[in-house]
């Protein structure tokens, strides 16, 4: 055997003994729950990172700054999307509001500021006339806005996410699955986030 192919697998297992010991502390049942049916990911290449959440959940909207910073430090092989639960009928304007803004290249700007409008400043997005006034402050066309948010389209990313609420057996918010197969259970936010890492590195291993 060549040093140089030798050299490349001793670097290959010490990379997944440094993995294993990052997530050597997680506990099943206590930190993270496997999902009953493991649910397919966009990029088998990428470790998929889901959060989902509502814009009129308390602790997603404590966690959502701290997630933000938390975003901009991911690796390259790692992908981190959202989704609007879909529980019930009245959800439904919450799921076409994030779905819109982001067909629209506005989810990044507005999604704290959608946050903000639901829980700090007690307004009431799901009424037509109260999201057209907001999105005219923000600076949002709100004409446009508004015909892609009634559109067919819009509607069918609604089904997806109310499908995909249910695939996931999404109980509670947030709920953040790593892999398409683990979900983190710590309410904290600081420990969401060091579990999700784990959990990642955790992924990562399996993967060998």
């Amino acid at each position: 055997m060549q040093l140089s192919t030798m050299f490349q697998r001793l670097c290959a297992l010490l990379l997944l003994l440094c993995s294993a010991a990052a997530f050597a502390n997680l506990r099943e049942g206590v930190d993270y729950r496997v999902l009953a049916q493991p649910q397919p990911v966009a990029d088998a290449k990428t470790v998929e990172v889901l959060e989902f959440f509502s814009y009129t959940c308390g602790h997603c909207y404590r966690l959502e700054p701290l997630l933000e910073q938390w975003e901009k430090t991911l690796p390259k092989d790692v992908s981190f999307r959202r989704e609007q639960v879909v529980w019930q009928k009245n959800m439904e304007p919450m799921a076409r509001l994030f779905a819109s803004l982001r067909s629209s290249n506005e989810l990044a700007r507005l999604h704290l500021p959608v946050f903000h409008a639901f829980m700090r400043d007690k307004k009431d997005l799901n009424q037509e006339a109260v999201l057209s006034q907001w999105l005219t402050d923000n600076k949002v066309d709100a004409n446009r806005f508004m015909q892609l948010y009634r559109s067919f389209s819009i509607y069918s990313d609604v089904a997806r996410a109310s499908k995909m609420t249910r695939d996931y057996q999404v109980e509670g918010t947030p709920m953040i699955v790593v892999g398409g197969r683990y979900a983190v259970n710590p309410a904290e936010p600081q420990r969401v986030l060091q579990v999700t890492n784990e959990l990642i590195n955790k992924v990562r291993a399996e993967r060998k």
